[in-house]
């Protein structure tokens, strides 16, 4: 219920914060002067959409008192979606005046004779549109991550700071005081979020350091990281969770990865979290596989609300795809350590045998709590006995018992598993308050 409560809060704090400007504006400005209903319309437009975008950099700055409603990958999602409804929003904010508002084409631009305040409007929206493109198409051309990364950040600044200063130079609106001094907070407000980000948590992680007690391969051509504290305790954490990584030589580095924790929560005295990592680009098939013990890493979590400890129930089911079995794992070895004897069947999907990732340790487990793990197999060896195939609604009625509509899901895993079992799952009769996923589908 608390959870519910400080959902409603930060979602009615979003909203609040979008739409103030248009409350503040229609009583500063009551009669606006504006030659057409169009104009007021469009410049109505423009403030939600320079607000939705000025928030779009708090939520991606990891505010823990957010992330602990929604998950950081659901503030990351609805990241996602905000700035492509932003993005609409400058478009429809253009085309009024364009269209119904009758200003001419030649009016808008970047050419000499174009006003500098639309110039700097204009030069928003092209990076607002460019900032849409290459997140919505980085796949297609083939950009890393980590260029996108750098990227991306650069054109959100750009964005924000152009678009405040087209709206602070121009407008019936922006020439009132109530709208001026709203503006400056919203600005101070941007900016602040913004430096915590990226200055005061990268001091405060500077302060705790880790480094790499061992690198051990796993199947799925994926390695396991061993990170124990430097000069500090650690830290606790719920199954599930992940934490951000950072290779560089200080925290400030910009590359950056979230990553699943997939070792117990009943953390060894030595403060010692492990990580499993698969290869699947440059940062996770080169860096990661070259560390050596004592390298140094840094650390910036625990995050996520995916994890068993929120969520009371008879018993798990729990569905991983590839890698994303890993903070399932961590589930069921902190369920080991706690002497837990609610039953959990665990269904582990994979392209071949070689590529079940973690599998031996889920095997050694398998004596310490009642743990059922369903191996399926796209691509089974000869004389496989095992499921194989896609984890569809005949595989999980194969195995669940009958009182399973009772225990709570968990399912992690590639975009096609999710959204499989997002359809599957309620199927079989399961309430949607329990099941509980986790996407990193970022762009």
């Amino acid at each position: 219920m608390l959870l519910i409560v400080r959902g409603i809060f930060w979602f009615g704090l979003y909203t609040f914060l979008v739409t103030f400007p248009l409350l503040v504006g229609a009583l500063a400005v009551p009669h606006s002067g504006a030659p057409s209903l169009s104009v007021d319309l469009a410049d109505g437009l423009g403030y939600v959409a320079i607000a939705m975008l000025g928030l779009e950099l708090a939520l991606v700055s990891r505010m823990d008192e957010a992330a602990g409603a929604f998950g950081l990958d659901a503030l990351l999602q609805f990241h996602r979606e905000a700035g492509i409804a932003a993005m609409l929003l400058v478009v429809a904010h253009v085309t009024l005046l364009l269209t119904a508002a009758g200003y001419p084409a030649a009016s808008l631009g970047l050419g000499p004779g174009v006003p500098w305040p639309i110039r700097v409007g204009t030069a928003a929206a092209a990076c607002a549109l460019l900032l849409v493109a290459i997140s919505l198409a980085r796949r297609r051309f083939g950009l890393r991550f980590e260029s996108w990364q750098l990227l991306h950040g650069l054109l959100a600044v750009a964005v924000v700071s152009l678009g405040a200063l087209h709206v602070a130079s121009l407008g019936r609106f922006a020439a009132s005081l109530p709208m001026q001094i709203l503006g400056t907070v919203y600005l101070a407000l941007f900016v602040g979020v913004h430096v915590r980000h990226r200055l005061v948590r990268p001091l405060l992680i500077l302060r705790r350091p880790w480094e790499v007690e061992s690198v051990v391969p796993e199947r799925g051509r994926a390695v396991t990281l061993r990170l124990r504290p430097v000069g500090h305790p650690g830290f606790s954490f719920e199954p599930g969770q992940f934490c951000w990584l950072n290779m560089g030589r200080s925290p400030f580095h910009l590359e950056q990865h979230p990553i699943s924790m997939s070792s117990s929560a009943e953390v060894p005295p030595d403060g010692a979290v492990a990580f499993t990592i698969r290869d699947l680009g440059d940062w996770s098939g080169k860096v990661v596989p070259a560390l050596r013990p004592g390298d140094r890493v840094w650390v910036d979590g625990p995050y996520g609300v995916f994890s068993p400890d929120r969520e009371e129930g008879p018993g798990y089911v729990l569905v991983g795809g590839g890698i994303g079995v890993t903070p399932l794992v961590s589930m069921v070895e902190t369920l080991a350590d706690r002497r837990d004897r609610r039953p959990v069947i665990l269904f582990h999907g994979a392209h071949g045998e070689g590529d079940l990732t973690l599998a031996e340790r889920l095997e050694s487990l398998r004596g310490r709590l009642d743990l059922s793990v369903i191996p399926v197999l796209e691509h089974p060896p000869p004389g496989w006995t095992g499921e194989t195939g896609l984890i569809g609604a005949d595989t999980l009625r194969r195995h669940l018992p009958r009182e399973h509509g009772r225990f709570q899901y968990f399912v992690c895993g590639p975009p096609p598993l999710m959204d499989s079992m997002e359809r599957v799952l309620p199927s079989l009769g399961i309430p949607a308050a329990r099941i509980h996923s986790e996407r990193f589908e970022m762009v």
